[in-house]
């Protein structure tokens, strides 16, 4: 697991910003966070906003064209080609005792030897966890400008703000090119 703060300008990171939080900018409601059912005690599901630029390596989204260069920074990697890239944005969830993180899971069930970057647009009073044989192995606050890379079979969790209005998340799911 790699954490880069920092990762973009900070015209950049606004351009992003304005993009997604502009008012022709389609998000897309979504009961839960995953479909998988791993919940554990301390998990919980509530509902969240997507928009899906990517999905099984196709466009899904005109507005790609409009963050790709942005993106092109975030990305500067070896990508051979890239299963799925979405935002999600979570508003603020009234925990009940105990409950941490939504559901633990994998992005790509199925699909062996791929990667997963997470990179938060804005500061946040949430969290994104990690686990190891089902227990929280690692624990990452939100914070803007923040890139996290991992592998695809590392199951993760985030979790919903308390306080913030809002959590903007960028998901990518690729494969590493040779």
């Amino acid at each position: 697991m790699k954490i880069t703060n920092n990762i973009l300008p900070k015209l950049d990171l606004k351009k992003i910003i304005d993009i997604v939080t502009c008012d022709d900018f389609n998000w897309f409601y979504n009961d839960k966070t995953t479909s998988l059912k791993n919940k554990t005690k301390y998990s919980y599901e509530a509902p969240q906003l997507t928009h899906t630029l990517i999905i099984n390596k196709q466009v899904n989204s005109d507005w790609l064209s409009k963050l790709h260069p942005v993106l092109q920074i975030i990305l500067n990697k070896k990508v051979k080609s890239i299963i799925r890239m979405k935002f999600n944005l979570l508003f603020p969830h009234k925990y009940k005792k105990n409950q941490k993180h939504c559901t633990p899971h994998i992005d790509n069930v199925g699909v062996k030897n791929y990667k997963v970057l997470l990179f938060y647009l804005e500061d946040c009073d949430s969290y994104t966890y990690f686990f190891k044989n089902k227990k929280i192995w690692k624990k990452v606050k939100v914070k803007a400008n923040t890139l996290i890379e991992f592998d695809g079979d590392i199951y993760h969790a985030g979790s919903h703000p308390n306080k913030a209005k809002r959590k903007i998340v960028l998901n990518v799911n690729y494969i590493e090119a040779q």
